[in-house]
């Protein structure tokens, strides 16, 4: 069995991301449980933890964590301290994206996160930068900006994100926040090629896109999307793809065409509510401008995904997300976006585009 074992990892290492992988991962994590040690048993889940995000599939990570956080804290000096509190890191950044887990098991997990920093001797730098997403998916801003300050505030130590990936993520939150010219100015460093890393600035482009349509950038914006078009590919982009179809369901409808049916499988596969809500979010936009128009072409899944199926799956998460948080947030988000695209639509139609 230890063959088996053996041949099936050296597999891996050619393999794509994707649920092929996963399955492969899953046969040697069986095999690991049933005839390896413990330590092989739990560097196959670390493994497939990491897959999982990497596959589009994040909700398959929590199983995988679980057990390995289990079994650091049966044994701590076995392990990697580090290793296991990043990937605590990318379970906090995923449990607000699923509204079937309350905010008070959320508010638990995210505490014992910030315990576990202060015992193993790391600053709480990692803890702040998260809790501005979650309080962000709320709509909670004034409590985000106290995060985002203390984040900004607290030193950085090895548990920290690379400096190019928090510069983006600086930016990130401005542009959340629609101080958009801000945003900008913090990716200036990224953007003139000062910082970058595996994810930056392929990651920048996307984001940048609709702050500069907002502020009327809209050559500038064209050839941001020109440039970052081809950077992204894979399931684990779905975000990323909503903004392009966004962005080209109002600047160039082809492209969005193209990009709606190469997307569109990656968005009925997800398994995960508010990626899955972001993207169909988009799809919704586009289809809307797509159908102003009588066309001929038939588009990919057109049997299913109409605008009837979109608006019941749309308004599921909506009040999923609303009855989690206890308030009408996702509602706002919703009105604040559908009422930019039909603004700059309008604009389009008229050709007033980049005109005062």
């Amino acid at each position: 069995m230890k063959n088996r074992y053996d041949g099936l990892r050296r597999e891996l290492w050619s393999m794509p991301d994707g649920k092929r992988k996963l399955a492969v991962m899953e046969e040697t994590i069986r095999i690991a449980d049933q005839h390896m040690n413990v330590q092989e048993a739990y560097e196959a889940r670390m493994e497939y933890t990491s897959a999982a995000l990497e596959s589009g599939c994040p909700e398959r990570l929590y199983i995988s964590f679980s057990w390995c956080l289990a079994q650091y804290d049966r044994d701590p000096g076995g392990y990697s301290s580090l290793e296991i509190m990043w990937q605590y890191k990318w379970v906090l950044n995923h449990l607000w994206r699923m509204p079937q887990l309350g905010l008070d098991f959320i508010e638990r997990v995210f505490d014992d996160f910030r315990d576990r920093c202060g015992k193993l001797g790391f600053t709480l730098r990692a803890y702040h930068q998260q809790k501005v997403n979650f309080l962000l998916s709320q709509g909670h801003m004034k409590e985000a900006a106290d995060e985002f300050r203390l984040w900004r505030g607290t030193p950085r130590d090895s548990l920290s994100d690379c400096r190019a990936c928090e510069q983006n993520l600086f930016a990130e939150y401005y542009f959340r926040i629609n101080h958009n010219k801000k945003g900008l100015q913090t990716l200036k460093p990224i953007l003139e090629g000062k910082l970058s890393c595996r994810a930056v600035p392929q990651n920048s482009y996307s984001q940048l896109m609709m702050p500069l349509l907002k502020l009327g950038e809209y050559d500038q914006a064209a050839e941001t999307a020109k440039k970052a078009y081809r950077l992204l590919n894979g399931p684990q982009y779905l975000i990323e793809y909503s903004v392009f179809i966004e962005f080209f369901t109002i600047m160039d409808m082809p492209k969005a065409v193209k990009l709606y049916e190469r997307t569109i499988q990656l968005g009925l596969d997800s398994k995960l509510p508010w990626d899955r809500f972001r993207y169909f979010l988009s799809v919704r936009l586009f289809l809307r401008e797509w159908s102003k128009k009588k066309r001929r072409k038939r588009l990919a899944h057109s049997e299913q995904v109409t605008l009837e199926w979109l608006d019941g799956e749309i308004d599921r998460h909506i009040g999923a997300f609303n009855e989690r948080n206890g308030n009408d947030y996702m509602d706002r988000y919703i009105a604040e976006k559908e009422q930019f695209v039909h603004r700059l639509a309008d604009k389009r139609d008229g050709g007033t585009f980049g005109k005062p």
